[in-house]
């Protein structure tokens, strides 16, 4: 019995061509796809490791790298938005959205009736809902300077495994975030992998609680790397935000504005240099002359308190991790754009063992990082807890309407 193909199936116009080369244009995305997975994987390990290198001779000056690191980072990416406005990637529209004004419905404004009469709050809050999107980006540059300068402060007394494994806590901080500002649910499985993650990094201190821990981490500086991440976890609320607001808004044009608010709003981090004592009892000027100095490569005289600071290998650990940095954040918007949010979480899931292990090797000015046993069981538990987190998310994007359970033998 032969099946009989209708005649209008046929397309004589090349279309056996075109699904002959549809293989090659595959099996080439595919390896694409692939290699940009190792560039990311690579690159952020040695992103980690080079960030803690340059920390090692600009110690001291961790107020002047935050401020060096948004002049960097502002730069880079109105260059590159710039060049992607003028080859027409990105409409010429697209960089008034953060200006334009929003019209809100009055069910939309958050009101609080007092004795008849609608309260400050809500004229505050129906203030703020009437500003344009403009508002968001400021919030962002301010969460993304604050998070920068607090783990600068804090890498200095962190061994770098440690300094991995406690970022890892963003996951929880994300999580508290976005069912504050986002209205996001999670499932309990969820729940359950940030907790892990959380109970991981405990048992990772184990050793440290003791005083000594892993690369002689202390442990306030350890809490205040993890509490780093708060600020971290609004700003990345905040992008999505946005991205929800704007679907197809440049991300570009989201990092070049958040950065150039995150260097505008630098004065506004000076109290939290001056209460970790970043300054060392120097006037805020002479301080930034004298980092300025270290970066170069100068001699400096003696610090109060801190002796002297060996500023000879500047400023070229600098710029091998501004470079590094940089290739890694773009290599990873690209994995972003060309594949899925599944393949870029399975990246920087391989990052966190990759970057410990990078530590093992002899780094010139850092040496070898071993890592204790407590430290390496918090770091299974922790590996064990991201690719769960994952897979619930997976499960809960396919099955909206049951994305409580991942099986029905598995409680919810």
């Amino acid at each position: 019995m032969y099946t009989v193909v209708p005649r209008d199936d046929l397309d004589l116009t090349g279309s056996p061509l075109q699904r002959i080369n549809q293989k090659p244009n595959k099996r080439w995305k595919e390896i694409r796809i692939f290699f940009l997975m190792f560039l990311c994987i690579a690159s952020g390990g040695l992103n980690r490791v080079a960030g803690k290198i340059m920390t090692i001779p600009m110690g001291n000056f961790s107020f002047f790298l935050s401020l060096l690191n948004g002049v960097m980072y502002t730069i880079t990416y109105w260059a590159i938005l710039y060049f992607r406005v003028q080859i027409g990637a990105v409409p010429y529209d697209q960089l008034k959205f953060p200006y334009k004004r929003r019209i809100q419905s009055r069910s939309l404004n958050f009101q609080i009736q007092s004795q008849g009469s609608i309260s400050k709050i809500s004229s505050w809050m129906r203030f703020w809902n009437n500003l344009p999107p403009f508002k968001y980006f400021v919030l962002m540059g301010a969460m993304d300077g604050l998070g920068n300068i607090i783990s600068l402060i804090a890498q200095p007394n962190v061994s770098g495994p440690m300094t991995i494994l406690m970022n890892q806590t963003i996951i929880l901080f994300s999580m508290i975030v976005s069912m504050i500002l986002l209205n996001a649910r999670y499932n309990y499985w969820q729940v359950w992998s940030c907790f892990t993650v959380i109970m991981g990094a405990l048992v990772s201190l184990t050793n440290t609680l003791a005083g000594h821990g892993t690369g002689q981490s202390k442990l306030f500086f350890c809490i205040l790397m993890a509490g780093s991440n708060i600020p971290s976890a609004i700003s990345f609320a905040l992008k999505e935000k946005i991205f929800k607001m704007q679907p197809d808004l440049d991300v570009f044009v989201v990092n070049s504005l958040a950065s150039t608010f995150q260097l505008v709003l630098w004065p506004v981090f000076v109290p939290i240099t001056l209460l970790f004592d970043q300054t060392h009892g120097l006037p805020l000027l002479k301080y930034v002359e004298y980092g300025f100095k270290c970066f170069v490569g100068g001699v400096l005289p003696e610090l109060p308190g801190n002796g002297n600071q060996d500023c000879s290998p500047n400023p070229w650990p600098y710029f091998v991790y501004i470079s590094i940095n940089l290739f890694f954040n773009i290599t990873l918007l690209v994995l972003l754009k060309s594949s899925s949010s599944l393949l870029a979480f399975l990246a920087l899931t391989a990052l966190l063992p990759v970057s410990v292990i990078l530590f093992y090797f002899n780094w010139p000015l850092l040496g070898t990082t071993t890592i204790d046993s407590y430290a390496f069981i918090g770091l299974v538990m922790i590996l064990v807890a991201l690719v769960v987190y994952r897979l619930a998310s997976v499960v809960k994007e396919n099955f909206p309407d049951d994305s409580t359970c991942c099986s029905r033998w598995l409680p919810c």
